[in-house]
């Protein structure tokens, strides 16, 4: 009648065809002869509808796995205590077959069973998850630090090219060697220009002059 789906491709199947008929009969009779006749036509029932279930081929008829277990469920609490209580081996003849007998009290129980499973479930997966990402991200994080590096190399390269033009252009034992200097001396000679040279160049120069 359902199909509970379990993790890894496990199901549960839940049976509620049981007939009541003799517990019906053994509830309301009066007679303690008849009562005892109906109790026992009561849990031959039961024991019967084990055996029809452990006889079906589940995964043919619905396209499922092989289910690990199928429930008998007993809808009428009096009637499934009554049993139980009366065949003490109709529990574990059940199980024997692979059938659980519940009622609603305990099939409830059973269904909070089964989403605390998928809970754990869920939670195996997130700790899966976050192994795979932890590990991308520290990959990430090793090939930024290879990027800084390699960035920290580019800015040394750069810093000692811009050392060596601004020796080449203003920084000589002897101001007119420089480019700066020869500039400047084209300018003073009379050189038509609308730009000055900055300030700061002409100060180094000239201080290297005294030197």
């Amino acid at each position: 009648d359902f199909i509970i789906h379990l993790p890894e491709g496990k199901n549960l199947v839940i049976d509620c065809k049981v007939s009541l008929t003799a517990y019906e009969r053994y509830f309301n009779e009066e007679d303690e002869n008849k009562k005892a006749k109906h109790l026992l036509t009561h849990l031959d029932s039961l024991r019967k509808h084990v055996k029809g279930l452990a006889a079906k081929n589940y995964q043919q008829l619905y396209q499922i796995n092989s289910p690990d277990y199928v429930l008998l469920f007993v809808p009428i609490e009096p009637a499934f205590i009554t049993a139980v209580q009366n065949d003490l081996g109709l529990f574990q003849f059940g199980l024997d077959n692979n059938i659980v007998l519940v009622s609603p009290s305990t099939l409830l129980a059973t269904m909070r069973t089964v989403s605390f499973i998928w809970k754990q479930d869920d939670q195996r997966k997130n700790v899966d998850k976050i192994a795979r990402e932890s590990g991308k991200l520290y990959d990430k994080l090793v090939a930024f630090i290879e990027d800084l590096k390699e960035l920290g190399q580019r800015m040394d390269q750069a810093q000692r090219a811009y050392t060596a033009a601004m020796n080449k252009l203003n920084n000589s034992s002897r101001f007119g060697d420089t480019v700066v200097g020869r500039a400047q001396r084209i300018k003073d000679l009379g050189a038509k220009t609308t730009k000055n040279m900055p300030p700061e160049l002409l100060k180094t120069a000239d201080e290297e002059e005294i030197n």
